[in-house]
């Protein structure tokens, strides 16, 4: 058909073929399918369409107020795509950043005794909607500059920046069909690193703020050392929880078999060697091998006066030597302790450096690794001199694109580095 005949409405048709070059792509597909000679043309036609299609935007951000942790108001942000010329809702992601004091998060200040986060929730879809329209959730340095972008100057505060970034990532993983931390090593540039181990869970075993617990740390978690699957690691720490509860029910009746609010028992011990046979039983009643298939870390109280540690209202205070010193002595035969966590203040650098050194020359204790939270991750050749490791959570960097930086830093120096997210 000559195009001088042709309708208005058939050029316009002509032309939109033309423009992406429909009928040379579907001759391409439709002669691969008679190559193939599929079960399921449709399906193979489907899967080979698919790869020809745009790739997913973000199209709409939602922001809602939900219940964290002790019924504490926190926001939640959902990311919807364009998928296949469909909006669709991809995943949603929430924050646990405190309150940001400069931020009004509620205009009620009487809402939840002045924690709402209402105010916020409108500036998700108002403000961070124009921003990152458009933009693949893949790109999250893209999405995380735009995000930082707006933070400051629309007041809409860390917590909301911090879920919306999350949502992103999650996005990204679930769109790609990966698991959000396969996601994340991939955004780290180093997938081959062997040095990159899966998430290991780490689960509170004993709450010793709990009532009747006299220990002078604040908590003893639980966490696998072989590198099996997350669903087995989970397994493990699971069955070693439960079985914990029985043995402190068994030992000192069923009122400390109650978790506290940190998920934790807290039965009426002061000394850690009490602590260690009580999970030593429980390990044996779950078939489980302690020190060899799961390891234990201990939290320190990490907070310090001026004048020294108040580990114990009765003891007054500490010294830093004390503080080693009693570390030392508590630690003592306990091949189960893998890890001491914020052992110590983090503005006592020096007391990390000699807690350090006196755990690797105690051939008892060489394994045991000390790892900050606490201490500020600004210079890491200072945190490296005074701990082995360091843990980096999300929330702490705000997006995830600057926990991902920090985590690359930390990387380059002798730190055990470990990711995590507890808002997730």
């Amino acid at each position: 058909m000559a195009s001088n005949s042709m309708t208005p409405e058939a050029r316009e048709i002509m032309a939109y073929l033309q423009k992406y070059n429909l009928a040379d792509q579907l001759n391409v597909v439709v002669n691969k399918l008679c190559k193939k000679r599929s079960d399921d043309p449709f399906g193979f036609l489907a899967s080979r369409l698919h790869n020809l299609a745009a790739p997913p935007v973000i199209s709409k951000i939602e922001g809602r107020e939900v219940l964290g942790t002790c019924a504490t108001p926190t926001i939640e942000v959902d990311v919807h795509c364009k998928v296949d010329d469909n909006i669709k809702f991809i995943a949603r992601g929430t924050t646990s950043l405190p309150p940001d004091g400069k931020v009004v998060s509620s205009p009620d200040a009487k809402r939840y005794r002045g924690l709402g986060v209402d105010g916020l929730v409108n500036g998700v879809s108002e403000v961070l909607q124009p921003q990152l329209g458009g933009i693949e959730p893949k790109s999250q340095a893209e999405c995380d500059a735009a995000l930082s972008k707006v933070a400051g100057a629309q007041s809409l505060g860390n917590r909301t920046i911090n879920a919306a970034s999350i949502a992103i990532c999650k996005s990204a993983a679930r769109l790609g069909e990966v698991e959000c931390f396969t996601h994340v090593r991939s955004l780290m540039e180093d997938v081959k690193d062997p040095s990159f181990a899966i998430p290991r869970p780490m689960m509170q075993l004993i709450d010793c703020r709990g009532p009747g617990c006299n220990l002078f740390f604040r908590e003893l978690l639980v966490f696998p050392l072989k590198s099996k699957s997350f669903k087995k690691q989970l397994e493990w720490c699971c069955t070693l929880h439960h079985q914990l509860g029985n043995v402190v029910s068994q030992r000192y009746g069923g009122t400390f078999k109650i978790p506290t609010k940190s998920g934790g028992y807290a039965p009426p011990v002061s000394d850690l060697s009490q602590v260690l046979k009580l999970i030593g039983e429980a390990a044996d009643a779950g078939g489980l091998s302690l020190g060899e298939q799961i390891g234990l870390a201990i939290s320190g109280e990490g907070g310090c006066w001026s004048a020294g540690y108040l580990v114990k209202q009765k003891e007054g205070l500490k010294s830093t030597e004390d503080m080693v010193k009693m570390y030392i002595s508590t630690l003592k035969g306990s091949s189960a302790v893998h890890a001491l966590i914020d052992p110590l203040a983090p503005t006592d650098l020096d007391g990390w450096a000699k807690l350090k050194i006196a755990l690797m020359n105690d051939k008892g204790l060489s394994n045991i690794i000390t790892i900050t939270s606490d201490i500020p991750k600004s210079d890491l050749k200072k945190v490296e001199k005074a701990a082995g490791g360091a843990s980096l959570d999300f929330a702490e960097f705000v997006t995830v694109s600057g926990a991902i930086k920090i985590a690359k830093a930390a990387k380059e120096t002798k730190l055990v580095t470990l990711v995590s997210s507890s808002a997730e």
